[in-house]
């Protein structure tokens, strides 16, 4: 048998955990018809000497729903080592939408996920291809990307298809909540990978008004976990309060009868070795036979923030008014108020601020573990030299608040001056326990969200280049089979994530020696000419989806059709 592809000499990582071993890989019409040994010539060979060769990875946690629709490569995931792609994490989405909602659904993605509005009425324009969920997935199916991508029936869209406006104000009915059943078990019978909700009071949408799932009663909630169980394939996503909802999660998962993924446990979330409580019961819970996972993240969750959208301070009572501001103009009458500001400096002291620290948080979307001593200024055109100085210290230097700082930056730049602020998870020690336990998934890298704010869609070179060569926490194996099989298992995607005899030929070949994820840069490459954040990686040698292989970052396919596949229910039907 003659091959389309053979890569040769590497170390194979097959993404089960068992250790690597060396041989090569034969690829044929797009799978993997040899592995170990692969005898027989090819019309293009890789050389992977001292590199290793894995499956593809799996980021079970994105939202680059609107986004694929102006950038079929999924930027910047691929240049990272992701083949396939799971969207509409937290139940955002852009299906169902009705035409005359189309605004409001931009409307709640540009504020819970801070994407720009002017990118998304750019990127999506006037003649969506699609209503329904099930003409999404015929959208993505007709049009193709460059990598494999899942989707999640979300309860927001859902929410707002059946009840308009009213879902962000009121309960809906029995008749409601019957016709939401109805859609999302057409939704998974169309193939989605899961049903997303969320209940997290730091989701805020248009209008500085909660997420439509917010106001769903716990009933509405089993009611559609039944629409889930009824469909018989898919698993439930469940973004939780601060403190985690294990009996909400149960719930779930009885009345589908499906795993339940959960968002997220993150090391300080409640305090310093506070996430041992939820391992401790999600091991209970496994040992039972509960399929109940939470997700966790190997970065930092760090904020890069200007006050034009001051998303850290966003459940403030205090905030309040800049929640509902009309422009910039109004903003800076409020940041330029004394009152506003006496109340801001005495919030923060409050909230065990005075030294500049703001570990006491009172509520659940309050800044947990966030300090203005690693609080940068991360741009300011003003004052170009106090990027990458602490708020602390500028501060101290110049006799004022931390406060008054932060504002007069804010208002001499027009608002434009930002600010990168560390919220959870960079307790080393403990984000360590969270990744080493057997139980937990890694998540969160929110791909295609918060694109001005941060990029953790990096989040797999970050893993093996920080967490497996510097700090040794993980063997490269493990790291792998976290990366690949550990995820595609828990959402049912079937045909991922494993090298394998007969699988789709999805592969990542990398340098142990220098993988990693390079430092943030801020581009302008969305439509409209919008920004956003991204990380370049390092050691990521050839990325091949279906048996192509794909261009370096920044270049197109070539003509023809994208290699990825719509995985419906978690498989591709090609």
């Amino acid at each position: 048998m003659a091959y389309d592809l053979k890569i040769v000499g590497g170390t194979i990582i097959d993404g089960t955990g068992k250790p690597g071993y060396s041989g090569d890989v034969g690829i044929k019409d797009g799978r993997i018809v040899a592995l170990g040994h692969a005898p027989d010539t090819a019309a293009r060979t890789v050389k992977a000497d001292g590199l290793v060769v894995s499956p593809g990875f799996v980021d079970i946690h994105t939202h680059y729903d609107a986004q694929v629709f102006w950038d079929q490569m999924l930027t910047i995931s691929p240049w990272h080592g992701v083949t396939s792609v799971v969207m509409g994490s937290c139940g955002f989405g852009v299906a169902p939408t009705r035409p005359k909602d189309r605004s409001l659904i931009l409307r709640t993605l540009e504020r819970v996920e801070a994407m720009p509005l002017n990118a998304l009425e750019a990127g999506l324009g006037n003649d969506w291809p699609f209503e329904t969920f099930p003409q999404y997935l015929d959208a993505l199916d007709k049009m193709g990307t460059a990598i494999n991508v899942g989707a999640m029936i979300g309860h927001t869209a859902t929410r707002l298809y059946v009840m308009g406006e009213a879902a962000v104000e009121r309960a809906a009915t029995q008749d409601e909540v019957i016709q939401m059943q109805d859609i999302v078990r057409e939704g998974m019978k169309a193939g989605a990978i899961a049903f997303g909700t969320s209940v997290s009071r730091i989701h805020i949408g248009f209008d500085g008004k909660p997420i439509p799932s917010r106001l769903a009663e716990f009933d509405e909630m089993l009611a559609l976990g039944r629409a889930v169980g009824q469909a018989g394939s898919g698993i439930i996503h469940y973004n939780g309060a601060r403190e985690p909802l294990f009996d909400h999660y149960l719930g779930m998962h009885y009345e589908s009868g499906r795993p339940v993924c959960w968002t997220a446990l993150l090391a300080g979330q409640l305090g310093p070795g506070r996430h041992r409580e939820s391992l401790e019961r999600t091991k209970q819970l496994v040992a039972q036979g509960k399929p109940i996972y939470p997700q966790v993240a190997c970065r930092p969750i760090v904020s890069e923030f200007d006050f034009r959208s001051p998303v850290v301070f966003d459940t403030w009572s205090l905030f309040k008014p800049v929640r509902v501001a009309k422009g910039e103009a109004d903003l800076m009458r409020i940041y330029s108020d004394k009152d506003f500001r006496h109340q801001f400096r005495e919030e923060v002291a409050g909230r065990g601020g005075r030294d500049g620290d703001f570990s006491g948080g009172k509520s659940e979307g309050d800044m947990r573990r966030a300090s203005w001593r690693l609080t940068e200024i991360s741009w300011c055109e003003e004052e170009p030299a106090l990027v990458g100085r602490t708020v602390e210290s500028v501060a101290q230097e110049r006799g004022i608040s931390p406060v008054d700082l932060i504002l007069d930056l804010a208002v001499q730049s027009n608002l434009r001056a930002r600010f990168r602020m560390p919220l959870v998870n960079f307790q080393e020690d403990e984000v360590e326990e969270l990744l080493q336990d057997p139980n937990t998934v890694v998540g969160l890298g929110d791909g295609g969200a918060h694109l001005s704010q941060l990029c953790d869609a990096c989040y797999a070179t970050h893993l093996l280049g920080y967490w497996v060569r510097v700090k040794k926490s993980l063997s490269l194996e493990r790291a792998v089979h976290m990366l690949t099989g550990r995820p595609a298992a828990i959402f049912g995607i079937a045909d991922r994530g494993l090298l394998a005899l007969g699988r789709p030929a999805d592969v990542v070949v990398f340098d142990p020696a220098t993988v990693g994820a390079g430092p943030l840069e801020r581009v302008y490459d969305l439509p409209a000419g919008a920004d956003r954040l991204i990380s370049r990686a390092s050691g990521i040698h050839t990325v091949i989806v279906n048996g192509t292989v794909l261009p370096p970052p920044g270049e197109a396919m070539p003509a023809g059709r994208m290699p990825g596949h719509v995985l419906r229910s978690g498989t591709a039907h090609h």
